[in-house]
């Protein structure tokens, strides 16, 4: 083969930036190019249609630390020359950590779960204590054994991890406020293994997202901070390997943070942490590896990808203004729980493949893939074994791991990237030079700044703007619900009560007390008393709100199905189509989705010529709402005769599909009560609806 047969454009004209600008407008007809071909992001800055190599001119150097610095020299601005190509960090070898929550409360489910995952492909574990156990209390209260293991002592955590090799799966806690008494079964449980020195446990003490999430710290933050970095560096002595300290941001994402914001809280957070453990006489170095950051992925592909590439790219920054090169970042990624949804779970599998693959492009240490059925209830082995097959199939089939950066070069992604980071930047900045992360917290102003982004998000989710497959697009009411595993809370409490016998013992406050005494048989309860004391030194906050993306939309959902079990019907809404099948099929079909998203059966039919055939086939069907539909043409013949027939028929309520125009009057007058169009508020309709038809 010759090098000219290689040469496949060389036939064509150069083609530039400007000429396909001129001809992407020619074919918009006049609609304006920023309208229709640009995408506004939630963060501020907007994706163009197309990227070039001219678009790389942009410098990430545009990043300037304003930082000040307790016991470093957090001053130096980044590398003019450094561009954001290479952020990804994949190691081509072996691929992620292919990591799996636990949260089952039962140990002895959760073990054979684990080792069965363990058996199939999963690397490490995520371990979540209930909700007890998080707020140093026992199995006595009403919140034992909810939202995680029922693990009390050394025993429950042994009977957890039995046939578990620590050194070989490393073990990661989520342990809330009671993360500390939490690592000391764990360290006590390790002492008696054999060898320890490759393990690499996570301890994930994290007291500022905690206190966010669940509204509790035994401490002052201020306290917890120093707490923090005495701990880190406690363990960076006990386990070379370990990471002691997480910057847990799924919270903010959960609540509604944009990725710039939940970027900015993650580098603010972590440089509190940072500078906690400097403070605590650890070496800069030690202590930027003794931090992970955990953050959520939602289903915005290449978003996913740039944030990942972005938080490394920036907390390079830090560290190198703090004089530590060549420093890694390890992060661990997470489906973002706000995506799941609880109405056709099964897309769910779709969005989680979405979070594992973006994760896995975007460099992410160890990656978590939710269970389809993650929202519905606690997941079984086939849920299980498909988030675990997931990322096994991107790992050994697709062989995504096998790319260092495999976005890396990308205009598109490269621009994504630098925008993404400058725009969180200049939010870390601004939480900086406004006293921290801290103050930011407790001064209520970035709890209300997260409110209102929700807020806004509703929005464009409930107007359909922000499309929900399965949930606002799509909706299938008839779907066989999915069920989940229900266990006995109360003989489970009875059993954990009856296996808690903690001894009469004497606990110090120092870490290596507290192993002691979980060795000893001391239980989280009287660890985290001893730890903590007096009760009246915590902090509290209303717990920032996690929502799901659906929530909204399955609120109106569970009305209906209840609806339906207690009567045999579901809620239904006549579809009073006008003449031909091919001149209403487009509206109706938007009606029935449009209805179907809360819960709302549409009762359809070939169509009708005249208003009275309408009103007897409204009759028949037995519904009391009716919606018309049809073409405009026909509205303008047909609507206000349909409209009257329908009341004198008994109808409720009457809509119509389509935007009225300047027809609103004339419709309203003949009997329309609303209009449903791209753009209308899809639940405030549905719900009306539900209202009218009785639906409690």
């Amino acid at each position: 083969m010759t090098d000219q047969s290689l040469k496949l454009a060389s036939e064509f004209p150069p083609a530039d930036y400007a000429a396909w600008r001129k001809l992407a407008e020619a074919a918009l007809n006049g609609a304006p190019f920023d309208k229709k071909l640009v995408t506004h992001l939630r963060d501020g800055f907007d994706v163009q249609p197309i990227y070039t190599a001219d678009d790389l001119d942009g410098d990430i150097a545009q990043i300037h630390p304003s930082l000040i610095a307790t016991n470093s020299q957090l001053a130096a601005a980044p590398n003019a020359d450094e561009k954001t190509t290479n952020t990804g960090a994949n190691p081509a070898a072996t691929g992620w950590d292919i990591r799996q929550l636990h949260a089952h409360p039962s140990p002895k489910a959760v073990n054979d779960a684990i080792l069965e995952d363990l058996e199939s492909g999963v690397t490490s574990i995520l371990l979540r204590f209930d909700h007890a156990a998080r707020f140093g209390r026992g199995a006595r209260g009403d919140d034992a054994g909810l939202g995680g293991v029922m693990v009390y002592n050394l025993d429950d955590l042994n009977h957890t991890l039995n046939g578990v090799y620590t050194n070989l799966a490393p073990i990661a806690l989520d342990a809330g406020a009671a993360t500390i008494p939490c690592a000391a079964l764990l360290a006590a449980r390790m002492a008696r293994e054999d060898d320890i020195s490759d393990a690499a446990p996570a301890f994930n003490f994290d007291p500022i997202s905690t206190y966010v999430a669940e509204g509790y710290c035994p401490t002052d933050l201020t306290t917890a901070l120093k707490q923090a970095g005495s701990f880190a560096r406690t363990m960076a002595g006990k386990f070379p390997n370990a990471t002691a300290i997480t910057v847990n941001s799924t919270p903010w994402y959960n609540a509604g943070a944009t990725d710039s914001m939940e970027l900015a809280i993650s580098l603010a957070t972590g440089l509190a942490y940072f500078r906690a453990m400097v403070d605590a006489g650890m070496e800069g170095a030690k202590a930027a590896t003794s931090i992970t950051f955990t953050t959520a992925i939602g289903t915005d592909f290449f978003a996913g990808i740039a944030k990942l590439r972005a938080l490394r790219l920036m907390w390079r920054r830090i560290l190198q203004a703090s004089g530590i090169e060549g420093c890694a970042i390890t992060i661990n990624a997470i489906s973002a729980e706000q995506i799941i949804s609880k109405v056709d779970p099964w897309v769910n599998m779709l969005r989680t493949t979405v979070t594992s693959f973006a994760a896995g492009l975007g460099g992410a240490d160890s990656v978590v893939c939710l269970p389809y059925d993650h929202a519905i209830g606690l997941p079984d082995g086939f849920s299980r074994r498909i988030a675990r097959n997931t990322q096994l199939i991107l790992q050994e089939e697709s062989n995504v791991h096998r790319v260092i950066d495999p976005a890396g070069g990308s205009w598109f992604i490269e621009n994504l990237t630098r925008d993404l980071a400058l725009n969180a930047w200049q939010k870390f900045q601004s939480i900086e030079d406004n006293g921290g992360i801290i103050n930011a917290i407790e001064n209520g102003s970035l709890v209300a700044e997260i409110t209102d982004l929700w807020q806004k998000r509703e929005s464009r989710l409930a107007t359909r703007r922000d499309p929900l497959t399965g949930v606002s697009e799509f909706p299938n009411i008839d779907e066989a619900a999915v069920h989940c595993e229900t266990p006995d809370i109360t003989v489970l409490r009875t059993a954990a009560q009856h296996r808690a016998t903690p001894p009469d013992v004497k606990i110090g406050n120092d870490f290596s007390d507290l192993v002691t005494a979980a060795a000893k048989g001391a239980s989280i309860e009287q660890l985290f008393n001893a730890l903590y004391g007096d009760p009246s030194l915590a902090s509290r906050m209303p717990p920032l709100p996690q929502h799901r993306l659906s929530e909204a939309f399955e609120a109106n959902r569970r009305r209906a199905s209840a609806h339906k079990m207690e009567t045999g019907t579901a809620p239904q809404i006549f579809l009073c189509n006008i003449g031909k099948v091919a001149d209403h099929t487009a509206r109706a079909m938007f009606a029935r989705n449009f209805f179907g998203a809360g819960g709302i059966e549409a009762i359809t039919n070939n169509g009708f010529a005249n208003g009275h055939d309408a009103a007897i086939a409204f009759k028949q069907s037995g519904s009391k709402i009716a919606i018309i539909c049809g073409s405009d043409t026909q509205y303008a013949e047909h609507a206000a005769e349909m409209a009257k027939s329908l009341n004198a028929a008994g109808a409720r309520k009457i809509y119509l599909a389509g935007h009225p125009g300047d027809n609103r009057g004339a419709f309203e007058a003949a009997g329309i009560n609303d209009f449903i169009f791209v753009g209308s508020d899809v639940i405030a309709t549905t719900t009306t609806v539900l209202d009218h038809l009785g639906v409690k």
